[in-house]
């Protein structure tokens, strides 16, 4: 049985050069489905963000899918930014541990194996980092790696117990390249945070809210992919107002009755509704929505609700 590509009548298309398509065998799904977006922007440039909230894929992971084609010659990149993105900026998520500044690079001298060795001799500190940080990464360090923990530690001032703090966070989200530890440290240094204590209390917050989006993703039958800046800006919301997953869940049942799809804003409307009223179970949300006497009103209406959502720009 063979497969042909069906060419339509006043379709769109775009190609795909010789040497992406021989790169197919060695690439992921992810780097794929990144590829495919570029080549459909044809000659317009993009960058991580635009990917990340097409693709709804962090900006850190969008980066390093990019950088894969950059490195095979199919995507060049100049560090020149898209003057207009075709899509409309979203506020940071909580979790996200962009910097706040550029970040610097690290010295292109490399080290030595000799060097490498003094450094542990002369500086206890930088020597229990990097023991420390072999430990969690699970993995023995080469020069490189070596050289970037230096770095934040010597030139860049990160404290030493800080950034074995830093190091066990981002290990315990599967986030283990030196490059997205070195971002991390140096955001949590911008914001402050250069004690033991306030590293520690870094890492409970994003834990918490991890988890929670964790939670709030099960419920709304969420798999396979992380939520958007929006998207977690709603789930901080219902955190802060101490609604249960077991509502949110019913709020979820409600939405897909009435509209087939997941939308974060329509849920938002009756989860504040019932905030306001006080529900907190399901039991008292449920009892609301039962046929009452003419008289009465329902907790909501379900169609006046749909028809304001459908004025707004639901869609995330």
């Amino acid at each position: 049985m063979a497969y042909r590509v069906v060419v339509k009548c006043g379709g769109g298309a775009f190609f795909v050069p010789n040497e992406a398509a021989e790169n197919l065998k060695l690439c992921t799904a992810g780097q794929l489905r990144v590829l495919l977006f570029a080549l459909s922007r044809g000659f317009s440039e993009t960058t991580p963000e635009i990917v990340a909230e097409e693709l709804s894929i962090i900006p850190e992971d969008a980066k390093d899918l990019l950088d894969y084609w950059v490195g095979r010659g199919i995507l060049e990149c100049d560090g020149v930014s898209v003057s207009a993105p075709v899509q409309k900026a979203v506020s940071p998520a909580p979790e996200v541990s962009e910097p706040k500044r550029d970040i610097p690079k690290p010295p292109e001298t490399k080290l030595t194996m000799k060097e490498v060795q003094k450094l542990k001799e002369e500086d206890a500190g930088i020597a229990h980092v990097l023991s420390e940080a072999e430990r969690l990464l699970g993995k023995t360090f080469t020069t490189s790696d070596t050289e970037a923990i230096v770095w934040l530690i010597s030139y860049a001032g990160v404290a030493p117990e800080v950034l074995i703090t830093v190091i066990a966070y981002c290990s315990g989200i599967g986030k283990n390249n030196l490059r997205y530890i070195q971002k991390t440290a140096l955001e949590w240094l911008d914001s402050g945070i250069d004690t033991i204590e306030a590293a520690e209390e870094r890492m409970r917050a994003l834990e918490e809210a991890r988890s929670w989006e964790g939670e709030v993703k099960r419920v709304l039958e969420i798999y396979g992919r992380n939520l958007v800046a929006k998207e977690k800006e709603f789930c901080e919301s219902w955190r802060i107002y101490g609604i249960s997953p077991e509502l949110i869940h019913f709020a979820y049942e409600k939405c897909i009755e009435k509209t087939a799809k997941l939308s974060f804003p329509y849920i938002n409307k009756i989860l504040l509704n019932w905030h306001r009223k006080g529900f907190k179970t399901v039991a008292e949300a449920a009892a609301e929505n039962k046929p009452k006497a003419e008289s009465e009103k329902p907790s909501f209406d379900l169609d006046e609700l749909e028809r304001r959502m459908m004025l707004e720009d639901s869609v995330i």
